[in-house]
């Protein structure tokens, strides 16, 4: 088996929920076998709060998640 880390970035246009979900979600589930991160093309400026809602609720750390190109 390898211990190889999987690298996935997650994009879209606003980077402030769908794709910071996907970041969230995979670096939970992932648990060190995938390193994700998260972009958009047309940044919102800031997470959505819905997300971080949903993130916390769903017991995922929100710690480090912002909005980025």
């Amino acid at each position: 088996m390898t211990d190889r880390i999987y690298n996935v970035l997650f994009l879209c246009t606003g980077n402030s929920a769908r794709s910071i979900l996907g970041e969230a979600v995979l670096n939970h589930l992932g648990k060190g076998r995938f390193r994700a991160f998260s972009a958009g093309s047309q940044l919102k400026g800031q997470v959505h709060p819905l997300a971080l809602e949903t993130l916390r609720n769903a017991g995922i750390s929100t710690e480090g998640l912002r909005s980025k190109a």
